[in-house]
């Protein structure tokens, strides 16, 4: 920490603060375009796209107003990435496509929270390897780190070792649409499409709608719960297709026209249900006995936002402030019971939910209304940089960034234990304050002189949490 003057600056100021309240989250992604249910006092943050994480929140105390919040966004993993393409912007609007998985590290309960470091997800489109020693496919579960370099891929589970569970060659293009995981049930995951394979019980034709398991008795976890190898043909299928239509039609959810859900189609999402015991093992073939949790889950044709649980053989999820979904035939489900708006006043909202995890987080966030600024050398007026934070006053600073990857230096958990954990290095400026008295607030970029382009890195502290606490970093190309 003595490598930054910016944090030596701060030192004296860092008293213990209060802390922020952390309650179970959930940390999802949608498949379609859609807008929080609070909008987000009205900045661009209330524009949720299927390339960005949420989070399951509440505003106003828990259940007061409900609201799917943006907690990773798109610039964030811009900013992570680099010029991931080799295009010569940061800004990349279809970067991974859409997230399909996700899940987090296993975290001690104490210990602090999840946050774009720690999250893995799984893309629809391959990360650009120009800024990363490793792809990002969309058969792989990373994240992008900044040791041993900024942009690097780190990997919860390769391609390579899905494809050696399902008896695959390693090479075989999958797409992972699912996942979730414990040390002691293995990792769980569901694919896009149907796949034939060999599991532990030999031959088998894969449907998009499984769930299978690679046990635990079968990984051999890192030191910090990632998967460092598996066994061969090990994967086995402890939810069929057919058992995922039983448990969507006896659940009753209707989707967002109204009419009763009859199937599932495709599985989009998974999540260990820690409030149900486990049910009895699968049984896949023989006398072999995989364990398996009940789950949480959602499919492609449960428009909505709708969740459902494998508990009492298919039910609406009852999360922590309501049923998520609507039963049979009380009308549409309409999104808000996710934290997303209805798309219409007779018609709930678009998506399914595409990804989810179990998540507690301190939700930090910065995004710009404008992502490039295209003045080529005539200079021109500044932008606005909306801000998402659970503090009151917001320390903006700004840095010119490199052409490919910005440096940033891990502080936490001496500082930001809650929040973003890296702290952009080594040439940030203190450029204003912008308030966020209900949780939002914004602040003017400075106008761009002639002649000038370049990139514009923008990240906020505050004091609170855990002491000083880091928003989600945020690049502005200015061409």
């Amino acid at each position: 920490m003595t490598r930054s003057p910016l944090l030596r600056s701060f030192l004296p100021l860092c008293l213990p603060a209060v802390a922020v309240a952390q309650i179970p989250q959930f940390a999802l992604t949608f498949s379609q375009p859609e807008t929080t249910a609070s909008g987000s006092g009205g900045t661009v943050l209330q524009n949720l796209r299927p390339n960005e994480i949420v989070t399951y929140d509440w505003l106003a105390g828990p259940c007061a107003t409900v609201s799917a919040e943006k907690f990773v966004p798109r610039t964030c993993f811009h900013t992570m990435a680099g010029d991931e393409n080799g295009d010569g912007l940061y800004w990349n609007p279809a970067l991974f496509g859409t997230i399909d998985a996700l899940c987090g590290r296993q975290l001690p309960a104490v210990a602090g929270t999840q946050n774009a470091r720690t999250l893995f997800w799984s893309p629809s489109a391959a990360m650009g390897t120009t800024v990363s020693a490793l792809p990002l496919r969309p058969g792989d579960v990373g994240h992008i780190v900044n040791l041993p370099g900024d942009g690097q891929v780190e990997y919860f589970m390769r391609q390579e070792q899905f494809n050696q569970a399902l008896g695959l060659a390693p090479a075989t293009p999958i797409d992972v649409d699912a996942i979730a995981f414990s040390p002691n049930y293995g990792v769980l995951f569901s694919l896009d499409a149907d796949i034939a394979a060999t599991t532990v019980c030999g031959p088998t034709f894969v449907r998009d709608g499984d769930i299978l398991c690679v046990p635990g008795w079968a990984v051999t976890w890192t030191p910090d719960l990632r998967v460092g190898a598996v066994m061969p043909n090990s994967a086995a299928v402890v939810f069929t297709e057919a058992q995922i239509d039983a448990l969507v039609v006896n659940a009753g959810v209707t989707d967002r026209f109204g009419a009763c859900i009859p199937n599932a189609v495709d599985l989009e999402s998974i999540e260990i249900d820690w409030s149900a015991p486990p049910p009895p093992p699968a049984f896949p073939c023989g006398g072999i006995a995989i364990p398996r949790p009940h789950l949480i889950f959602a499919t492609e044709t449960m428009t909505g936002g709708s969740l459902l649980t494998t508990v009492g053989g298919g039910t609406i999820y009852a999360g922590p402030c309501g049923p998520v979904g609507t039963p049979c035939p009380g009308g549409p489900t309409w999104g808000p019971q996710i934290g997303i708006r209805p798309a219409s006043t007779t018609t709930g909202a678009a998506s399914f939910v595409n990804a989810i995890t179990d998540a507690r987080v301190c939700r930090y966030v910065l995004e710009p209304q404008q992502h490039v600024l295209p003045y080529f050398g005539a200079g021109g007026p500044p932008t606005t940089i909306d801000v998402g934070s659970p503090f009151l006053w917001n320390f903006v600073f700004i840095e010119i960034a490199p052409p490919v990857v910005p440096v940033s230096l891990t502080v936490a958990p001496a500082f930001s234990a809650l929040c973003f954990p890296d702290l952009y290095t080594p040439s940030l400026t203190f450029w204003g304050a912008a308030p966020a008295p209900f949780g939002f607030g914004s602040i003017a970029t400075p106008a761009i002189p002639p002649l000038w382009s370049g990139k514009l890195l923008f990240q906020s502290l505050a004091f609170g949490g855990s002491g000083l606490e880091l928003s989600t970093p945020t690049v502005i190309d200015v061409q």
